[in-house]
């Protein structure tokens, strides 16, 4: 018995039938970023081929609507490396934070300045009334703000988040701007 390189086993497995639509999607991830700009592959990540079509996850909508624009022209490209020419491509948002969350295990995630944290627990009662669902509304928003900061400008309160970014809160802060 002879021993073979790590790249031969690959090529031996890769041969097989069943293998075949990990190899091609192999190839669509190595030449993505190629074929779609390395700025659009970093809002993208393909997820899936399936029955010839490939999957994609966006960051935004709004990527997913262009991309499936230009979803042809990205196909041309792709299939240049392709030994079974990929039919399709659906762009959606759908698996983005899935795909980001194991792709990146190590990346922290970062919170927008504005978040809030998570919102104080109250009573689910459904209000029956517009005064009422104003009124739950407001005793939501009060709770929210009792753990908030104070901006040291206005001294009014804040998400820790925009104090620790901009030294303000945002409303301060576009008052600078301007």
């Amino acid at each position: 018995m002879t021993l073979e390189g790590l790249n031969g086993l690959i090529k031996g497995l890769e041969s097989q039938e069943s293998w075949q639509a990990q190899k091609q999607f192999r190839l669509v991830l190595q030449h993505w970023p190629k074929s779609v700009g390395f700025a659009v592959a970093r809002k993208t990540r393909p997820i899936a081929i399936q029955r010839g079509t490939l999957y994609v996850a966006t960051a935004t909508a709004a990527w997913a609507n262009t991309l499936a624009y230009e979803r042809l022209n990205i196909l041309k490209k792709l299939n240049r490396h392709q030994h079974k020419p990929l039919k399709n491509i659906r762009f959606s948002t759908a698996q983005w934070a899935e795909s980001t969350d194991t792709a990146r295990p190590t990346q922290a995630k970062v919170q927008h300045p504005s978040y809030v944290g998570e919102v104080p627990h109250l009573p689910k009662i459904a209000p029956q009334t517009p005064s009422e669902a104003f009124q739950w509304w407001a005793k939501t928003v009060q709770q929210i703000q009792l753990s908030q900061a104070l901006c040291p400008q206005c001294q009014c309160r804040c998400p820790q988040g925009e104090i620790d970014r901009w030294g303000a809160c945002a409303l301060c802060t576009t008052k600078h701007w301007k």
